[in-house]
């Protein structure tokens, strides 16, 4: 029986693959051949719901549909209108077909083109994400999007922006055993604002037994009924100087969060002071302006714009938490070159058992214990 070697991985979903995969007995695999087997198996989904949403776009009778497979007809009629991604964006369904995106990461993106009324519109955006979409996660594929449909049609991104503020709310929903869950859904600076005040405020507390999800809670709980400490939190917005004097619609980038509309960030920009970044011929960030702060103050808030805000393992979309010498110190200087962003957890792991090192260009190689290889490379603007 052929092994289950790391080279399967690239290929594309095929009756000989299949069977390999079947004939597999997960009992004497190594665990290298195991996540080359789990890859194998995502990709064999994938090529399954291509196949399904070529089926129901080619299929008229839902009925017919809903009686063979035993779904609710209305399932099956949403499931055929969505099948018209197929045609509306035909680049990325394709990488479907081939099994190198998921069907969530397919969907993902046309949430974000179901608004663009131009099919050239779509198209320009199907054909920006074809290339890069494989080696992103479901959130950095939103956001990918999100800035390229921003891109492709600037002035009805904006327009729509204004009309999902008209949405903004408040929900409550029964949980089991004595739990409720209130939810509410504002303009993405707004919630970015409060969702770092009551960060600020778990810190704040004292150490005890909770976790921080539960301090934040606590906090929110104790600030909504009038106890909350007066804190101020910044919002840092990065934006072209191109947009920034109107030039450009190009939308800026709201950390924590991602791509945000031209005008909003125009209008943050009135409010706050300015900081330059230096960019490369990469447009990758290169240096920081000095101002009024601290050498150490200064470069720490380089590194987290330099890294767009997120830790810079690879997939990872945490807000940076921490920061690490990729070259341990004494050895590494405690420069911007050397410091990178990261969440807790991915910073444990580097000082446990993965390997990270540090090209001169920004790019970090993460090796892993099973020897895979995986690469980061600095956040482009």
């Amino acid at each position: 029986m052929p092994e289950l070697t790391q080279d399967l991985e690239s290929q594309e979903p095929s009756g000989a693959l299949l069977d390999l995969a079947m004939g597999a007995d997960l009992t004497t695999l190594t665990l290298s051949e195991k996540l080359t087997l789990l890859i194998l198996a995502r990709k064999f989904m994938s090529w399954a719901e291509h196949l399904q949403l070529a089926i129901l776009h080619d299929l008229d009778d839902t009925t017919e549909i809903a009686m063979a497979i035993h779904e609710p007809e209305q399932s099956v009629v949403r499931q055929k209108e969505y099948s018209q991604v197929l045609d509306r964006l035909p680049q990325c369904a394709e990488l479907l077909r081939r099994g190198e995106i998921d069907p969530c990461r397919l969907k993902t993106v046309d949430d974000r083109v179901v608004h663009l009324t131009d099919p050239e519109l779509v198209a320009q955006v199907d054909e920006a994400l074809a290339d890069v979409a494989p080696g992103l996660t479901r959130t950095q594929l939103a956001r990918r999007a999100t800035k390229a449909v921003a891109e492709a049609d600037p002035l009805g991104y904006d327009q729509r922006r204004l009309k999902a503020r008209e949405d903004r709310r408040v929900e409550f929903t029964p949980l089991p055993d004595g739990m409720a869950q209130l939810s509410i859904i504002l303009p993405a600076i707004d919630a970015r604002q409060a969702y770092d005040l009551l960060t600020q405020d778990a810190r704040a507390l004292v150490k005890d037994d909770r976790t921080t999800d539960q301090k934040r809670a606590d906090a929110f709980l104790d600030r909504f009924l009038g106890y909350g400490v007066d804190r101020t939190v910044q919002v840092h917005v990065t934006i072209p100087v191109e947009t920034l004097m109107g030039l450009t619609e190009d939308p800026g980038l709201l950390d924590g969060y991602g791509p945000i509309a031209a005008d909003s960030a125009r209008e943050l920009a009135m409010h706050g002071p300015w900081r330059g970044i230096l960019l490369d011929n990469r447009r990758h960030a290169d240096a920081m302006t000095t101002h009024k702060y601290r050498a150490d103050t200064r470069t720490r808030e380089f590194i987290k714009v330099r890294d767009g805000g997120t830790c810079t393992a690879p997939g990872c979309t945490t807000p940076i938490q921490e920061l690490d010498h990729t070259t341990p110190w004494p050895a590494g200087k405690t420069t911007a070159t050397q410091l990178k962003g990261y969440c807790a957890h991915h910073h444990h792991l580097k000082h446990d058992n993965y390997t990270v090192t540090l090209d001169p260009d920004g790019t970090t190689h993460w090796v892993t214990p099973q020897g895979r290889h995986y690469t980061t490379q600095p956040h482009q603007y």
